[in-house]
């Protein structure tokens, strides 16, 4: 039994193919890719290595302001001390064997931190803490007291009632991937959309194409072809990023959960993405010139820069509230997910809600583009788009 392929498949299809043969686009999502890959690397190296310091001291008290030093440095900081003569020790550093050296003045009442050309500020900040720390305690046993009876800088500890300040990050950070990727793929691949419906009036190729497949399955085919396109990328670009992420020696927190979030982004991101193809096919249909669409597209690009501003600043009652708003709750939801304090009804509400408005959007926008898409008498509003026949 002989089977067809379906228009609309087609039309995908088509859409698809010459996406994949565009220099531009390719080039776009190589270079992605490789920003994504390459800060996850350049993280891992930075943060899988340690910051090493060679000091040497010039006297006795200078090396005993240098051992306090190492006593307390971070565990991530390797400090090798030594003591030589003024000599040697320019000497090393000219050769670049040291990094500073320490000497005293005043009868070690003051330090003096030399460095080659410049000493870096974090070994400047450890010597400094370590010299003031020597010099409280020479004042306090001068005074006949123990500093061990001071308050010590552990006194005060600070903690927060809701999440944890690693988890707030890893949110802040993911909030703006999300918000990102959503916002570049409404303008790379939704766009699209409506320039090839333009195009199409123009050439008055839609005339030629409505005389062998329907409209309906004309539109249907550009939106499900650009729908392909923007998730394939997606995936890629998610897939790289976090099996990148897995590969790092770098012990990368709650990894795990931005995992599982990932997923509840697809799945949202193909809902709004599909709210906003329907809008720029409409919208496409109205317009008979590119100039017209630039202007009547300034609310969708306004709301995709809505939606970025919630992923990077939105919080709390604000956040929550816009969790269910369509188009918003792409974004909004998975951030809301990665805080571990949402439960399952949720983003499923959220879902039922984007899903249903994206049924009303690609039917109303089907309404639009069947009556508009053959009109070339100028650009139309909706209200006049409704009013022509089919």
């Amino acid at each position: 039994m002989k089977t067809t392929t379906p228009a609309w498949l087609i039309v995908a299809l088509r859409e698809v193919e010459t996406k994949l043969r565009d220099k531009a686009f390719i080039i776009s999502t190589i270079g992605t890719l490789v920003i994504i890959i390459g800060s996850i690397v350049v993280s891992s190296v930075l943060g899988s290595r340690g910051t090493e310091f060679s000091v040497t001291a010039t006297d006795e008290s200078s090396y005993q302001v240098l051992t306090q030093v190492q006593k307390d440095k971070p565990d991530d900081v390797s400090l090798r001390i030594a003591q030589s003569t003024v000599q040697e020790a320019r000497q090393q550093l000219s050769d670049g064997d040291l990094d500073a050296m320490l000497s005293s003045r005043n009868d070690g009442q003051a330090y003096s931190l030399t460095g080659l050309d410049e000493v870096d500020d974090q070994l400047r900040q450890l010597v400094a803490d370590g010299v003031d720390t020597m010099l409280t305690e020479q004042v306090l046993s001068s005074a006949g007291l123990d500093a061990a009876s001071l308050p010590s800088a552990d006194a005060l500890t600070v903690s927060q009632l809701q999440g944890d300040a690693g988890r707030n990050s890893m949110v802040k950070a993911m909030g703006f991937l999300f918000s990102f990727l959503f916002y570049m793929a409404a303008l790379l691949f939704g766009m699209p959309i409506a320039n090839s419906v333009i195009e199409e009036k123009q050439n008055r190729v839609v005339e030629i194409l409505a005389s062998t497949i329907q409209l309906r399955q004309l539109l249907a085919g550009k939106i499900v072809g650009n729908v392909i396109l923007a998730m394939i990328q997606l995936l890629v670009f998610l897939s790289v990023g976090l099996l990148a992420a897995y590969l790092s020696p770098l012990e990368i927190p709650f990894l795990g959960v931005v995992s599982q979030v990932a997923g509840w982004f697809v799945v949202f991101f193909f809902g709004g993405f599909l709210v906003l193809a329907g809008i720029w096919a409409a919208l496409g249909s109205l317009a008979t010139r590119t100039e017209d669409l630039q202007q009547s597209s300034g609310p969708v690009v306004t709301v995709l820069i809505a939606v970025l501003f919630i992923g990077l600043y939105a919080k709390d009652g604000f956040l929550v509230a816009a969790s269910y708003v369509p188009i918003a709750s792409s974004v909004a939801m998975p951030i809301r997910l990665l805080s571990g304090e949402v439960a399952l009804w949720e983003p499923i509400l959220s879902l039922v809600i984007l899903l249903a408005t994206c049924w009303a959007v690609l039917l109303f926008a089907e309404k639009i583009y069947r009556r508009a898409v053959m009109h070339t008498g100028g650009s139309l509003t909706l209200r006049k788009a409704m009013k022509l026949e089919v």
